[in-house]
């Protein structure tokens, strides 16, 4: 039963930070849970709006607004209205019936947290919902599979009213992620280079977000990385890769910290994989536009870590 306990909570979570990114924390509302019948696994829960309903139809009027709702949950904000029924539509024309407006705004968050959470993450990050600006709602969606994961007898999970569960447990890593660093974080400088590695480790499957990449630099010192290089992810897609038992990568990344001590490492760029040219170094500023106009710029090729 704590499972599902934990799993309310982190629905929650996610909702409670996507209010915050988008509606100004202005939400108030109440997490409702049908605990699961004797013999079965089934939970539902339910989301109740107590304030803040007026916030969601001035983002979901905006183009901004109605832009995301379409591309987190497929359809745009007026369809969901429209599953109100007619009672709501009449109410958001004629503006006369707060009941009405509030379940259409119901329904429009609800929608949202739902897809947010049955969305693969490498699919949200196509429509811009990124783990750098959503990081909250991240980090609760993955308590919420790792407290699924828990489960011994869950084989998988849904989320419509059906008894229908298509994620299935082995594709749980689809749904979470490696998170960045914290907001504080952010605000330490980044530093790049050019280095050479060994990859002891690498993480092919670009879903699993929860493993970096494991390597070796020049003096034999572990060193984990994200690969955020969307060329080199083509080409690994395309089957274009000439992969080895220990692969070999010239990159352009970035860190933050002491050279010695480096986190947070990315990869921005694979310049050379397995003595193959792939691509010339990013200009700095393409790396200013991805980093900060506060980069700082190392150079031109020593080891990173010497």
């Amino acid at each position: 039963m704590s499972a599902f306990v934990d799993t309310s909570t982190q629905t929650e979570a996610v909702i409670r930070a996507l209010s915050q990114e988008l509606f100004d924390g202005q939400l108030q509302f109440q997490i409702v849970v049908l605990p699961p019948s004797e013999g079965s696994f089934l939970t539902r829960l339910g989301v109740i709006l107590l304030a803040g309903w007026g916030i969601v139809w001035t983002f979901t009027e905006s183009d901004v607004g109605q832009a995301f709702i379409k591309g987190l949950t497929g359809a745009e904000p007026a369809h969901w209205a429209e599953k109100v029924g007619a009672a709501a539509r009449s109410a958001l024309t004629e503006n006369d019936d707060q009941n009405a407006e509030r379940e259409a705004a119901n329904v429009i968050v609800c929608e949202a947290a739902k897809a947010f959470l049955a969305t693969p993450n490498s699919d949200l990050k196509q429509v811009g919902i990124s783990e750098f600006r959503f990081r909250s709602a991240y980090e609760a969606k993955n308590a919420f599979y790792e407290s699924c994961d828990l489960v011994p007898q869950l084989s998988g999970v849904g989320f419509d009213e059906r008894p229908f569960f298509p994620i299935n447990k082995t594709d749980f890593p689809k749904y979470q992620s490696l998170l960045p660093p914290k907001n504080e974080e952010f605000e330490q400088p980044w530093f790049t280079s050019i280095t050479q590695l060994r990859v002891t480790s690498p993480n092919w499957n670009r879903e699993d977000g929860a493993r970096q990449w494991k390597a070796r630099d020049r003096h034999g010192r572990d060193r984990y990385f994200r690969v955020e290089d969307e060329d080199f992810w083509h080409r690994i897609a395309d089957d274009s890769i000439d992969t080895h038992v220990i692969d070999t990568m010239t990159v352009q990344w970035a860190f933050q910290g002491r050279p010695d001590q480096p986190k947070n490492c990315r990869d921005l760029k694979v310049l050379e994989f397995n003595g193959t040219v792939l691509a010339h170094p990013l200009p700095d500023e393409a790396i200013a536009s991805m980093l900060g106009d506060s980069t700082q710029m190392m150079s031109e090729h020593p080891d990173l870590f010497s």
